[in-house]
């Protein structure tokens, strides 16, 4: 099965808003907020959601906020999501993520990560529901993992990297891994 068309079909209910993007030279990063398209949420997605939302408050009230920042060579990503954001607070969802090359071919590699998520105020929920969360980030991480190593296969394949980006924040963070990146020897 093509892995791309996996990948679109799974993030296709949900359309991410881009709504600021900034860099540095050894950093990127981008900020978007979201909203559902069509179809249900994940288990996992419904979860983290439900947790953060007060009682009683509408969900077309609920707003969300996601900073992806890439500061080489580590990633992280930071969710918001309730009423009125500010981010200033600590975030609901708090994930850092690095990426360490297995070989100096750069076939594969290990994926290292740390996941916070804000506790709710209802005592032992947070218990009930971490197999959930668990089980969602997982799958990310494993997506992610799975990605970098296509990429990885595609510019060895090509010999060289023939992408055209038009994304801008995806454009600033090539541009710090052009900068910062160095070939394992």
């Amino acid at each position: 099965m093509n892995h791309q068309f996996m990948h679109r079909k799974q993030m296709g209910s949900i359309r991410a808003q881009c709504i600021g993007r900034q860099s540095g030279e050894n950093w990127a990063q981008v900020e978007y907020s979201f909203s559902r398209t069509a179809g249900r949420p994940s288990v996992g997605e419904q979860v983290i959601v439900d947790l953060m939302r007060r009682r009683g408050e509408a969900k077309k009230d609920f707003s969300d906020h996601m900073r992806i920042r890439t500061d080489y060579p580590s990633q992280s990503l930071k969710v918001w999501v309730g009423r009125n954001i500010e981010l200033s607070q600590d975030p609901v969802l708090d994930v850092w993520l690095g990426y360490t090359p297995l070989d100096a071919a750069q076939h594969r590699n290990r994926t290292f990560g740390y996941l916070s998520v804000k506790k709710p105020a209802i005592p032992l929920v947070i218990d009930l529901v971490w197999p959930f969360v668990v089980w969602f980030t997982e799958n990310i991480f494993r997506e992610d993992k799975d990605i970098v190593e296509h990429e990885q296969r595609a510019y060895e394949a090509q010999g060289a990297d023939w992408n055209n980006e038009v994304f801008p924040a995806i454009r600033d963070l090539r541009a710090v891994l052009a900068r910062c990146g160095r070939m394992m020897t």
